[in-house]
């Protein structure tokens, strides 16, 4: 009796010790202030084109991390995201966007378990270009000087995920 006692405090802990931190609930987006019918894309200080974003009308973000040589090859990358990829099964790759005025705040989880939350906080310089210049983590900022370029693409990967609440 006393060993299945033990087992329950046990399982009922976990639960709590591998709690995620949780995302805000993503909201529409219905603005024009920045195109979504493509993804974004930094390019590294070597011109390599690196970390592309994919943001849809749901306020969903689908963050890949892909690094390629050139757009056309990101494209290739993008274009093999489904929903049985590496990046749509991974609860780190989701995550939520807000547009206020002409800032863009993203909300993403940690790759580290547990996940926890981390902000990228911008401007928006144009339609099809943003600038994210702090981030934040643990409660700790760093200011951070990435820009992200728009690429039109009809072929994006669906925004459909069990990891954000609508």
């Amino acid at each position: 009796m006393r060993k299945l006692i033990l087992l329950m405090c046990m399982l009922s802990t976990q639960g709590c010790l591998e709690k995620d931190d949780v995302l805000p609930k993503a909201m529409s987006y219905t603005g024009n202030l920045l195109k979504i019918n493509g993804y974004y894309y930094q390019i590294a200080y070597d011109n390599v084109i690196y970390n592309s974003h994919v943001m849809y009308a749901n306020g969903v973000l689908l963050n890949m991390y892909g690094t390629e040589n050139t757009v056309e090859e990101m494209d290739e990358y993008v274009r093999n995201q489904s929903k049985d990829s590496w990046a749509a099964k991974s609860k780190y790759n989701w995550g939520v966007f807000f547009i206020y005025d002409n800032t863009i705040r993203i909300h993403q989880l940690s790759g580290s378990y547990p996940h926890q939350e981390f902000i990228q906080e911008g401007i928006i310089l144009n339609d099809t270009t943003f600038k994210i210049m702090k981030f934040t983590f643990n409660g700790k900022a760093k200011k951070k000087d990435e820009i992200y370029h728009f690429r039109t693409f009809a072929l994006k990967p669906d925004s459909m995920n069990v990891f954000i609440k609508y």
